[in-house]
Order: C-alpha cells, then structure tokens, then sequence
C-alpha cells in the first residue's frame, strides 16, 4: 500500500470513529424538575440520561422529600455543581423496590423519568466497555474514565491509583459526556468521599438494611457496586421512560 493510500485508509478510518463518537454522545433536550432546576441530558445508545445529578427538594407533585436532601460535603454552595444527596427511602418514596427496567419508580425525578434499576445502571456500563473508543484498556470492565468528568477529582502526587483509574491524566476523563462528578456521601451527619468518590441509588433492594449503588472511586478504574446503608445519603441520577 503506497503511503497516499496509507493516509486516504486512516483518514477514512478516523472519520468513521468520529461519526460513532458524536452520534454516541447525542443529548436529548433539557428537562426541568418542579423547583425549576434545568438538566443536561446525554444520550447513552438507545437511553436518555440526566448529566447531572439531581437538585430537586421536591416530588413531582410538590411534596417535600423526606427525610431532607443534603448538600455535598455539607456545604450548600456545592448543590449547584454536584447536586443533592438523598437516602434511598426518600429515592424510593415508598415505591416497591424493583429490579424491573420500566419505569416503575419515578421517586424525586421530573414526570416522564424515573430512578434507574440495578440492572440499568449495570446496562449503560456495558454499553461504554463494548465500546473500544470509550474504555480504557482492553478490560471492558475500565468504563470510570469515560464517564467521570475532567474536573472536581481530588488528586496529590502520593495518591496512588490503578492503570487507567480516574484520576489518572484526568484531562482524558468523560469521552462519553456522563459528566460524574465526586459529590461524596453524607452517614450520621457527618460528610465523607467528597473529591473522591460518587455514589449512585438504584431503585432496586439489596436487604432489609442496605440497598446498591453504583460507585464511581477516584482511584478505581472500574466502577464497583456496593450494597450500601439505605439511610446513608447519596447521589441520584434519573433515567427518561422510553414509553
């Protein structure tokens, strides 16, 4: 192969994976919860996700959530960027907990949305390891760098993190527009992981006492899932119904 049909293949070759990533990374509108926090949404294949975390104090129908919702690392001028945090009761709103991917379980989201399932969360994690442009390495299972944001990841000359980890050359974070930001947990009123870590409610159950969540750790390459204490605080983001 001559070197001008060497350039003409890799050329062709970068388009095509251009025009993968960009219809990958398409958005779905903004939708706006009933205290009138507005949204950006990505598109993760044939699922419209929040990219960010939700701020809402209120149900749709204009309850209060309780118990609560804290702000990250107790401070409220955070809420802005890294959301509220919430229990998984009041995520729940007493709903039954479900591993059901349709819907069943709108908790705080906006009308029309609702709290992802164990199983959606571990769906859209598999879409970005299958995609070789997105993962890093190899290992399907390195899908934290494509989903954590570039920006908010604490990060020192003597943390330490696994190959391909989030914190490591953040500026190659986020291929997938995810945007996770690390709004820590807030237990026993004390605020704990914040810079380091972002954890996910799901609708579904784990026990009497704990519930999963999906963790995103600025020292992990793989994002872990952990069955967690159901009064513990943490992140929530909302998933629209496809009917």
């Amino acid at each position: 192969m001559t070197i001008f049909r060497q350039t003409i293949f890799l050329l062709a070759a970068m388009m095509i994976a251009a025009s993968s990533y960009a219809q990958d990374t398409r958005d779905c509108g903004i939708v706006k919860d009933i205290d009138g926090n507005e949204y950006q949404t990505v598109i993760m294949g044939d699922e419209c996700w929040m990219r960010e975390n939700l701020r809402t104090l209120h149900y749709a129908d204009g309850r209060e959530i309780q118990p609560a919702p804290q702000a990250p690392n107790n401070d409220p001028q955070n809420i802005t960027r890294y959301g509220r945090l919430y229990t998984w009761h009041s995520v729940l709103d007493k709903s039954e907990p479900t591993e059901e991917t349709d819907g069943r379980v709108q908790g705080p989201c906006p009308d029309g949305w609702h709290v992802p399932a164990n199983f959606e969360w571990m769906g859209v994690e598999d879409f970005v390891g299958y995609k070789d442009y997105y993962r890093c390495g190899t290992d399907v299972n390195n899908v934290a760098k494509a989903m954590a944001s570039t920006e908010g990841w604490q990060y020192d000359f003597m943390t330490q993190g696994a190959s391909c980890c989030i914190i490591e050359n953040v500026s190659t974070n986020n291929g997938t527009g995810f945007s996770v930001v690390p709004a820590g947990n807030v237990w026993n009123g004390m605020s704990d992981g914040f810079g380091k870590e972002c954890g996910f409610w799901t609708c579904s159950d784990g026990s009497p006492d704990t519930s999963p969540i999906h963790r995103f750790y600025y020292t992990n390459a793989t994002v872990e899932i952990n069955c967690t204490p159901k009064e513990a605080f943490y992140s929530v983001r909302c998933l629209k119904n496809k009917n």
